[in-house]
């Protein structure tokens, strides 16, 4: 073979045959990332429970949790099958079977985007991102996307009913705090059924100051307490 032939084989060898070198071996790890997101307004979600084992004889179990950016991360044998469940908190849980192999790359990097759908009878969700006029039912404008976000939940879901809840911090005449927190969810649900979604579906309770998530005084601690959560009533 001339000194030519030798490297040009080197090189073909480099190219095609270590590219999957690491796939023929048998113990070969796909490094894993899921990244778990609320269907609908797309964010991660943190402290959610993933289980995973391996199939068919459940010869190796694992339990992860989800970081703050809604990540979590192990190593899979390549050539195997895995089940994952998920499970969170006011979340329909989800179960998928991976092989880790398929859609990772070449450099056996594999990373999945799961979307969990709030659900659960007697779940709560808060509209964190939902705001009012000081002392006024009148939704503010950067409030909208929230609610969109919980138009497209109750349209996919279109036998859901949910029950707006109201509150308000402790400042002020409970009467007039009382009042304000019906006004306040009466307000949302008039966007929801002017999207679409049918008054029968959406309930309303108010609670005015009497059940307050903080007992500070901060403007923080205050803000916390101002609220409107949504309690799935049926699915």
């Amino acid at each position: 073979m001339s000194k030519i032939t030798y490297v040009l084989s080197l090189l073909l060898l480099g190219v095609f045959g270590n590219a999957n070198a690491y796939i023929e071996e048998p113990d070969s790890l796909v490094s894993y990332t899921g990244i778990i997101v609320d269907e609908f307004s797309g964010k991660p979600i943190s402290g959610v429970s993933v289980q995973y084992k391996k199939l068919p004889y459940q010869s190796e179990i694992g339990l992860l949790m989800t970081n703050a950016n809604g990540k979590f991360e192990a190593f899979f044998r390549a050539r195997e099958s895995y089940s994952i469940q998920i499970k969170s908190n006011g979340y329909m849980s989800l179960s998928e079977v991976i092989h880790p192999l398929e859609n990772a790359d070449d450099n056996l990097v594999r990373v999945d985007t799961f979307k969990l759908r709030l659900g659960g009878v007697g779940s709560v969700l808060s509209l964190h991102n939902l705001n009012f006029e000081q002392g006024s039912p009148k939704i503010t404008n950067d409030s909208f996307e929230e609610l969109n976000n919980l138009v497209k939940m109750l349209k996919a879901a279109s036998t859901m009913v949910i029950q707006l809840e109201g509150h308000t911090d402790k400042r002020g005449n409970p009467s007039l705090n009382l009042k304000l927190s019906q006004d306040r969810v009466n307000a949302v649900k008039d966007y929801l059924v002017s999207n679409g979604i049918a008054k029968e579906r959406v309930l309303t309770k108010a609670f005015g100051d009497s059940q307050l998530i903080s007992q500070g005084t901060s403007p923080e601690d205050r803000a916390k307490n101002r609220r409107v959560e949504v309690r799935i009533i049926s699915e």
